[in-house]
């Protein structure tokens, strides 16, 4: 048989050739390996993705799915076209539509919702830096005590008394108006103990040197574009994007149905398997060009310069690039190099693209999420070991809860001086806002301004009163969840009195807010029922409305049983001075066991 004879009148090799043969079957077997690698690795991403420890949340689930769908559709009509000449049109028509509509879709609903998200997250961190008064005094001065030790050709090292409890509590120590004994109490120079006036007075005779770091305008600025990413959440819920993904698939399926009912070559009955790049596939160019073209190079610019812990933006960018070269070489192959295309079709390159996108997308990142989750459950392990002791009834929540107050277990020391460490603290803030964690250190940074304020006000008024079982339950209960949600954390951050002094007075967030009065203020008789006082009562009303109500968006992702606790609280009046250890301890938690283990790795 002679070389000619398989080849047809079109220069394609015929089914009986050997060459045709060997392309079939060797592509048929690798389709079928790329499908079963495909459907186990989305299986199991979905069902990782339902581990709170794993990240994968963090990539919107449903996004991915949808993506990992029209991965699915691509690979099926560039395997199966690659391998036969000859199949069915329609199938070509719906796979292509559906997959490509699907595809390019889902890449610019998660890039539009990275960007969104990150930003958020990013200029909250940023706000909470500007507004942090005590950060960028000692800021100034961590800057000049590391130069101070580089022009030393030393390396800055923490004091060994940074480790301890009230290791960054500062009471004017210019006048030595207060000092600390042995015993923690508060006594005067002769060793007298201090008047509760005359301490309150020292307290706020003591102002944090400034450091011209943020202006106002360059504040307003960060409230505008934060107040501006805020609002834009609505459209960038998972809800919202599963939606517009999904008016694409609907829209394909409409076009594939016009196509098949219009052209003889796509019709369902009789079925045409002679189809070439024609009008029938023109929508499947134009949509998708017009993400390549216009869409994906604004939203890649966009992600650009955001960074963030779980390798998102490099999902973006590789999902961004190959999606747009697999729809320009496919073109391309099928056009120009049309006497190639009829040995190996040019559909060979949405293939390789449904291979590295879901390999980028799914199959990566559910490798590290594995590793990360296994690392966290082995900290949490051993803490549980170490913690619990012979006593095999606790509960893993109740070892960590009693871990979080400054256990030296493994590197839970490490990760309490970083909170003990206004400087390094900041740069594990702007790593938490990577992991989209902002709303967690908002809330420990106004929960230490909450510590500073409670403890003035307790020292200039009666905490004795009798008007706090009196607060209506109802009243309260609105005011904890009307301030507006779609601001977010701009209820807190436009709430600060910027006439007041700063206070030089902070322990570290180990620390709750009871254990610091006490500290302060040993003649009273504080305990855990020990009411706020009534200066503390609006910034606590905020930060229950901005951090606890599930409806805001910066909620912290509490447990449904700790929030009914609060709220039962709330409904009763018992607005004591532990109300937020609970929330404290397991913002503190969650810090630690995620973001900490991967900022450690990171470093």
């Amino acid at each position: 048989m002679s070389s000619d004879s398989n080849i047809d009148e079109n220069g394609r090799w015929t089914p009986s050739s050997p060459q045709y043969k060997i392309r079939a079957g060797v592509c048929l077997a690798l389709f079928i390996v790329h499908m079963i690698y495909a459907l186990v690795t989305l299986v199991m991403f979905l069902i990782k993705a339902r581990d709170r420890h794993s990240g994968l949340a963090q990539r919107s689930v449903p996004l991915v799915a949808l993506q990992a769908f029209g991965l699915i559709c691509v690979a099926v009509i560039g395997g199966i076209s690659t391998a036969l000449q000859e199949w069915p049109c329609f199938l070509k028509l719906w796979f292509g539509n559906i997959g490509y509509y699907a595809l390019y879709s889902a890449i610019a609903a998660r890039s539009f919702q990275h960007v969104v998200i990150s930003n958020v997250h990013i200029l909250t961190n940023k706000v909470a830096s500007s507004k942090n008064s005590d950060f960028k005094g000692v800021m100034q001065h961590r800057q000049s005590e590391t130069l101070a030790y580089l022009n030393q050709g030393a390396r800055p090292i923490r004091s060994a008394s940074q480790s301890s409890t009230f290791s960054n509590t500062i009471f004017d120590s210019e006048t030595n108006r207060l000092n600390r004994s042995p015993h923690g109490t508060a006594f005067g120079p002769n060793g007298e103990k201090k008047n509760i006036m005359n301490l309150t007075s020292s307290l706020q005779a003591t102002p944090a040197p400034h450091a011209h770091i943020h202006d106002g305008e360059s504040n307003s600025k960060l409230y505008k574009r934060l107040k501006r990413y805020t609002k834009l959440q609505r459209y960038a819920t998972n809800k919202a994007l599963v939606i517009f993904v999904l008016a694409h698939v609907i829209v394909a399926l409409i076009i594939s149905l016009v196509v098949n009912i219009v052209n003889h070559q796509y019709s369902l009955r009789p079925i045409g398997v002679d189809c070439t790049l024609m009008w029938g596939f023109l929508p499947l160019v134009i949509v998708p060009g017009f993400y390549v073209v216009f869409v994906l190079p604004v939203l890649l610019i966009k992600c650009w310069s955001l960074k963030d812990a779980y390798g998102i933006r490099n999902d973006l960018y590789v999902s961004i690039i190959v999606g747009a070269l697999c729809i320009v070489l496919t073109i391309v192959w099928q056009t120009a190099l049309f006497d190639i295309a009829l040995k190996l079709s040019g559909w060979f390159f949405s293939w390789l693209c449904a291979l590295i996108l879901h390999t980028v997308s799914l199959a990566i990142p559910l490798w590290s999420a594995m590793r990360h989750s296994q690392d966290v459950l082995s900290r949490m392990h051993g803490a549980n070991a170490l913690a619990a002791g012979d006593d095999p009834d606790r509960s893993m929540a109740a070892v960590i809860a009693n871990a979080a107050g400054g256990s030296d277990v493994g590197r839970r020391a490490e990760f309490n001086g970083i909170l003990a460490d206004p400087y390094e603290y900041r740069y594990f803030c702007g790593f938490a806002a990577s992991c989209f964690c902002s709303e967690m250190t908002a809330f420990i940074d106004e929960y230490q301004s909450l510590k500073a304020q409670t403890i003035i006000a307790l020292g200039s008024e009666d905490i004795w009163r009798e008007d706090a079982d009196q607060l209506d339950p109802g009243y309260m209960a609105r005011m904890a969840s009307n301030i507006d949600n779609d601001i977010g954390y701009l209820a807190l951050a436009n709430r600060d009195n910027t006439h007041s002094k700063s206070l030089r007075l902070q322990t570290p967030p180990t620390v709750c807010i009871l254990d610091t009065a006490r500290a302060v203020y040993p003649q009273y008789d504080l305990s855990e029922v020990t009411p706020f006082p009534v200066a503390s009562l609006d910034k606590l009303v905020v930060m229950l409305s901005v951090f606890v109500n599930s409806n805001s968006y910066t909620a912290v992702n509490l447990p449904s049983a700790m929030v009914l606790r609060i709220r039962e609280r709330l409904g009763r009046s018992q607005l004591t001075l532990t109300i937020f250890d609970e929330i404290k301890d397991e913002v503190l938690n969650m810090l630690y066991f995620d973001v900490f283990t991967r900022y450690i790795r990171r470093k």
